[in-house]
């Protein structure tokens, strides 16, 4: 394959269990006689480590009802309470010796780097570094109750939410933590009426301002108002979170309890709280720097003590780290993880349908150019609500769209389909994909260029023998069940505080990488209070970013480096969305240095960070598509890197069964086994959890068929390679492994780059001119001096339409005085229709023109030009085209230039001329520069400026002649090229006088500063607007008559300076 588009980064990650994999034959024997024999042995070694040290503080971290229940494993008087402790431990024990994913003490986290010879020893257990800290539902359960009294509160700074929007006469915020008690479906938004005090207590608080000084403040400026009242109101802002206190948290900090102890020093009357919280700490500190094993007392007695504070589920959240700094893999697997990122980005068919279809219906509303802000767009009173899909609160959206496969996904999984059934065939476990099995899947994907995300990560397992088979290139890569993140660093964001500071210059290359693919964007993280406070664990990080957006809670960065949710709006460019920042004038990136599952998150959240991604290509997972259906689907590798293992799948109806019992369901399973060929050793998987199992041993036997019972369906992935072959390895055994790789873009993707590149111009283009929606908003209801509507039905009629039926109604009801002007444009929602917008005089305003179109389109009705007629209220995209001074004068444009399409269409359809269409839209593209004062030398350089390109130049060569003769060069044309010639000006002409009339007031505007748009922009979008009613809505075509100008132009501009 080509260069690679990503590179890896200098560090990765290293994920191990605690225990060694040894373990895990040690636990589960086979060879110690017959099925009761064996079940014995494993429950015999169960018992003896429940007694383990080492083992004990780990359940204690993690489980510490298990831990209780312990004493359990060896009753033989209550069989069945044994026999749940021992299916519970045995997970865990499994969990410990086998699975590298962090959780608690079970497995913890070092980072590597790239060298010449691997080094992969790691250190024993006794060097490892617990980290425990309170638990965020258990911190936040403090904050409720410290700020539930309005004596501490007093004693605290306050500000006002960064969410707070105003809805005509009431201000909102549309979420809300409660401290972290939210209940799942709740309604978390608020809302006050927005009246002067309001207004004055927000404006107080725009920083942090002590609460009482914020009263006396409102006292002094409403004197009538008796003090106890002010109190009360500002009570009440606080408890509805248009307040926030200083107390919260921020969640771009790794030691929140340090945050709340600070700002807690100098309050007064709650000193026990205080030195509570000075023990907690304290004895936080000692647990930590106990070697595992010896902490269990310790971590009981702490949590018994946080316990009579506050009640949570969860008191401490605790963390591991390997403490290894000496980890080294080699060049090649850097090579290797390299290609892997690049396939699965180039194979990726990976769509976010729900915010494309969003996107869409934007564009509809809104128009191209205009921004929105961000809060009023997600409100579904006064915007569009949330996309379909998402969750919190529930939009009530739906799709417009049904979920089939793309094109490309399905050209893909049609020739995985091939390939599977072939390996079938053959009897095969494996389909090994080749260069040229992957170009054939390439030919599926759409064509044109496109934008791979600018960051990633992977995770990998690498299957060896030991360290110097990796050296030597005999190692196997299989990628994880859980791929990877669509962020680099997004898998370290947790964990950053457990490594040293040489570690956390090398992450910060991260910042300045993404910086650099992106330099005039601001790239902000974003500092987010889940409502739920245990979710709020996953999403701690240190602040690596120059700009921070808080949700829900404060921020660390100063003034100057906060963007506040408030100040976002939203817009589209190249059918896209970006943010903005409506105070800087600058474009925004959100990001979370995090793995919390966005679509658990807030609307507002998740959006922030969809918008951000919107426009790239992401990698996708190689899967098997309607394949996965079979109880077997083969191992798909591609050199030495498997990118899907071997699958089975297993299903059990208890309703249909014939027997419900568990020795008929083990032998199901154990057919199964033969008829599918599984082996040995497997992984039975959940999503991204999984667990070893040997499926010689009973125990695991009937943990598949308890799995099967409970949930009617199992799913069970081959163990690549022998069981302990890894590489990794301690003195006490072998480790299982996972390596997390995180890549950036490199900057020499042509490509790519050119796009990015566009993006970055158009942002400063945009500097001076950019409008929010309610700057400059005109709405036109029916019955106004506007009358739209939607004519659906004349999908392959348009052009008979637009030259049969549009030109005569407009004229004759000008002539008879029920419009003074009439526009139409061709849109899709998805259905093709014509949008047709007339002009009212004053007198009337729809009451008489209502019985005229009603009587027009009853008529195309009966002729079957139409099927249905839709009225809407008329949103002019006033910012698009220059600002309210000068879109009359753009919809006068818009009025003569729809006479000048329905008349070319006119000529086209009754071959009134010899010319193709496209060559009449290249003309006329070319004439509207004229028309706006830009000739030859100028018209050129402004196609240029767009379309510096050689595409179309062997189509443009052969109408060169032509296009020079027309344009006015000495050579002559033919008798019918200049009948047309004179035919096709004469239309032109139409719209001449209105063209520039507008272009006259637009450098008025321009002059006094009040264009809301660039010239060039204003420009291009009605040459679209032309195109849009003379070709339709083709893009690519659109493309290539805006090249071939501009091929035209240059021609004309080196022929006149050859003369």
């Amino acid at each position: 394959m080509e260069e690679h588009l990503y590179k890896t980064l200098d560090f990765f990650m290293l994920r191990t269990p605690v225990l060694p994999m040894e373990e895990f034959g040690k636990c589960f024997l086979t060879n110690v006689g017959e099925t009761e024999g064996i079940r014995q042995v494993a429950i015999n070694r169960l018992t003896e480590l429940s007694r383990n040290p080492f083992i004990r503080e780990a359940l204690a971290a993690s489980s510490p009802t298990l831990l209780e229940s312990l004493v359990h494993i060896s009753d033989q008087d209550n069989p069945r309470k044994q026999e749940q402790v021992i299916k519970s431990f045995m997970r865990y024990i499994t969990r410990m010796a086998t699975r590298p994913t962090p959780f608690g003490l079970l497995s913890g986290v070092t980072y590597g780097q790239f060298g010449e010879q691997s080094q992969l020893i790691l250190q024993e257990p006794d060097m490892y570094r617990k980290r425990a800290r309170p638990d965020m539902e258990w911190l936040m359960k403090a904050v409720e109750m410290v700020t539930s009294s309005k004596e501490v509160v007093r004693q605290l700074r306050v500000q006002r939410n960064t969410l707070i929007y105003r809805q005509g006469n009431r201000a909102k915020v549309p979420y809300t933590t409660r401290c972290g008690s939210i209940v799942g479906g709740e309604d978390q938004s608020v809302s006050v009426r927005a009246t002067q005090v309001f207004d004055c207590v927000m404006e107080a608080s725009s920083t942090l301002i002590p609460y009482q000084e914020l009263v006396n403040h409102l006292h002094k400026t409403f004197e009538r108002a008796d003090i106890e009242t002010i109190d009360r109101y500002v009570w009440q802002l606080f408890e509805q979170e248009f307040l926030i206190s200083e107390l919260i948290p921020p969640t771009t900090t790794t030691e929140p309890l340090d945050h709340i102890r600070s700002v807690l020093k100098l309050v007064t009357g709650i000193d026990e709280l205080k030195e509570n919280f000075n023990n907690i700490a304290d004895n936080i500190n000692k647990y930590n720097r106990l070697p595992i094993g010896q902490g269990e007392d310790s971590l009981e007695h702490l949590r018994r003590k946080m316990g009579k504070m506050f009640s949570a589920k969860s008191s401490l959240q605790i963390d591991l780290s390997l403490e290894d700094r000496g980890v080294v893999l080699p060049q090649c697997i850097r090579k290797d993880v390299e290609c892997v990122a690049e396939l699965l980005t180039k194979l990726s068919s990976r769509e976010n349908r729900p915010l494309d279809e969003f996107c869409m219906e934007f564009l509809e509303k809104y128009g191209p150019y205009r921004e929105v802000p961000l809060l009023e767009l997600l409100d579904e009173d006064t915007g569009m609500g949330a996309p379909a899909g998402y969750k919190h609160p529930l939009s009530n959206r739906t799709r417009l769209q049904n979920m089939s496969p793309s094109q490309s996904r399905s050209h893909q999984e049609k020739l995985l389909f091939q390939w599977f059934v072939s390996c079938i065939h053959e009897g095969k476990h494996e389909v090994v994909l080749t260069d040229a099995m992957i170009d054939e899947m390439l030919k599926g994907q759409k064509s044109g260029k496109w934008l791979a995300a600018p960051s990633m990560e992977l995770f990998f397992q690498l299957v060896a023998p030991d360290q110097q088979a990796v050296d030597r290139g005999e190692y196997t890569l299989l990628l994880a069940p859980n791929q990877g993140s669509d962020g680099a660093g997004k898998t370290f964001g947790r964990f950053l505080d457990l490594f040293d500071e040489p570690f956390t210059d090398m992450f910060s290359s991260i910042q300045s990488e993404e910086q650099r693919l992106q330099p005039e964007k601001l790239l902000a993280e974003i500092s987010y209070l889940p409502s739920s406070g245990r979710s709020a664990n996953v999403v701690l990080t240190k602040q690596t970013r120059p700009y921070e957006i808080a949700i829900g809670t404060n921020h660390t960065l100063p003034k100057e480096q906060q963007i506040h949710v408030s100040d976002l709006a939203v817009g589209v460019r190249n059918d896209h969305f970006y943010l903005k920042s409506i105070s800087r004038n600058r474009e925004v990136i959100a990001r979370a240095g995090h793995m919390l599952n966005a679509e658990l998150t807030p609307n507002i959240h998740r959006f922030l960070l969809e918008v951000s991604e919107d426009g790239y290509r992401h990698w996708s997972s190689m899967e098997w598509g309607f394949a996965t259906h079979a109880p077997f689907t083969p191992r798909l590798r591609y050199k030495h890197v498997i990118l899907n293992p071997a699958t089975w799948r297993m299903t059990w109806d208890a309703a249909t069964s014939p027997s419900k019992n568990m020795i008929d369901l083990e032998n199901s399973v154990y057919k199964f086994q033969k008829e599918w060929n599984l082996p040995r050793y497997v992984y039975m998987i959940e999503l991204d959890n999984r667990i070893l199992l040997d499926m010689n041993h009973p125990l695991h036997v009937e943990q598949v068929c308890r799995d099967l019972q409970s949930k009617g369906k199992v799913t069970l992935i081959e163990h690549i390679g022998e069981v302990g072959e890894t590489p990794v390895s301690r003195n006490s055994g072998r480790l299982a492994a996972e390596f997390v790789f995180p890549f950036i873009r490199k900057q020499a993707v042509a490509t790519n780059h050119f796009e990015e590149e566009v993006a970055a111009t158009l942002d400063r283009r945009h500097e001076d001119t950019s409008r929010l929606s309610s700057e400059a908003t005109c709405t036109y209801l029916p019955g106004g001096p506007w009358f739209y509507a939607k004519l659906y039905g004349m999908n392959s009629r348009q052009d008979e339409f637009i030259g049969g039926y549009w030109d005569e109604f407009v004229r004759k009801h000008q002539e008879d005085g029920n419009i003074l002007q009439g526009y139409f444009i061709r849109y899709a929602d998805p259905d093709k229709h014509i949008r047709v917008r007339f002009k009212l005089p004053e007198f009337q305003e729809g009451n008489l023109f209502l019985p005229v179109f009603h009587q027009w389109t009853e008529m195309l009705l009966n002729e079957g030009m139409i099927s249905r007629v839709v009225i809407d209220t008329y949103e002019p995209e006033v910012e698009r085209y220059g600002g309210k001074k000068l879109m009359m004068w753009a919809e006068r444009m818009f009025s003569c230039d729809s006479e000048v399409t329905a008349k070319l269409v006119r000529l086209i359809r009754f071959n009134q001329a010899s010319l193709q269409k496209d060559v009449i839209a290249i003309l006329s593209v070319i004439n509207l520069l004229y028309q706006f004062g830009y000739y030859e030398e100028s018209a050129f350089q402004f196609l240029n400026r767009q379309f510096d390109l050689k595409d179309y130049l062997k189509d443009f060569r052969r109408e060169r002649k032509f296009f020079l003769q027309w344009m006015g060069s000495d050579q002559e044309m033919t008798a019918s090229t200049a009948s047309s010639r004179e035919s096709i000006e004469n239309i032109f002409y139409a719209r001449k006088e209105a063209v520039e009339q507008y272009n006259y007031i637009l450098h008025e505007q321009e002059r006094e500063g009040g264009a809301t748009n660039t010239r060039e922009d204003i420009i291009y979008s009605v040459i679209h607007m032309h195109l849009n009613r003379l070709i339709g809505i083709d893009r690519d075509r659109e493309r290539k008559i805006m090249i071939m100008a501009r091929h035209a132009m240059n021609s004309l501009v080196q022929y006149r300076g050859n003369r």
